[in-house]
C-alpha cells in the first residue's frame, strides 16, 4: 500500500534544476521521485550524524561516571565535603583583596 504524499512547492536556482533534470532523465525516474529520494537520503544521513554524537556524548558522559568511580575509591568511597559558597567567598575576597593592594602600590 502507498503512502499518503503531501505536495510542497520548492524554488531552485537555475543550475540546481537544470542539473536535477537533467540527472532524473540519465536515470529514467521522475524529477519528484529523484527529489524524494535525495532528501530521504539527507534525513538519513542527519538521523546517522545524530547518532554519532549521541554515541560520543554517551561515551564522555560514561568515562566521566569512570572517572568519578575512581576517585571516590581512591578516598575510601568517602566524597569530597567542600562548602562551595564558602569556597567562593574566600577566593573572592582574596581576589578583592589581591586588586585593593595593587591599586594602593600603583599609588606610590
Amino acid at each position: 500500500m502507498r503512502q499518503r504524499m503531501h505536495r510542497t512547492q520548492i524554488l531552485l536556482e537555475p543550475e540546481q534544476y537544470r542539473a536535477l533534470v537533467e540527472l532524473a532523465r540519465l536515470e529514467g525516474r521522475s524529477l519528484s521521485e529523484l527529489l524524494r529520494e535525495l532528501v530521504r537520503e539527507h534525513l538519513a544521513q542527519r538521523d546517522q550524524a545524530a547518532d554519532v554524537i549521541l554515541a560520543r556524548q554517551m561515551a564522555a558522559l560514561e568515562r566521566i561516571r569512570q572517572h568519578r568511580q575512581a576517585l571516590l575509591e581512591r578516598r575510601g568511597g568517602v566524597p569530597l565535603d567542600i562548602d562551595i559558597a564558602a569556597l567562593v567567598a574566600a577566593e573572592r575576597e582574596e581576589h578583592d583583596a589581591d586588586i585593593l593592594a595593587s591599586s594602593t602600590d600603583d599609588r606610590r
